[in-house]
């Protein structure tokens, strides 16, 4: 199919990919998947092939980035309970 004949909305998510595999082999860089803008979970396996890992602003987030990828995982938060480390 040709680019121009995709249905709109379309989303090109192994082609991105690919490219940011590529990068990363060409420069030696690690590449991770920004949840907050990127909340479709349900391609995490599909993106652990490809990219490093996640990052998360929250457990919630980070639970789900490993859980579902299984490779880096990258959090921030301003702050955490000590309840929140288990």
């Amino acid at each position: 199919m040709r680019f121009e004949e995709l249905p709109t909305p379309c989303f090109l998510v192994v082609q991105n990919l690919e490219i940011l595999q590529q990068l990363m082999e060409r420069t030696g860089c690690r590449i991770l998947l920004a949840q907050k803008a990127f909340s479709m979970f349900y391609f995490y396996p599909l993106i652990g092939q490809y990219l490093s890992g996640a990052t998360a602003s929250g457990l919630y987030e980070a639970r789900l980035g490993a859980r579902e990828m299984g490779k880096e995982n990258h959090i921030y938060c301003p702050a955490y309970r000590n309840s929140e480390f288990d």
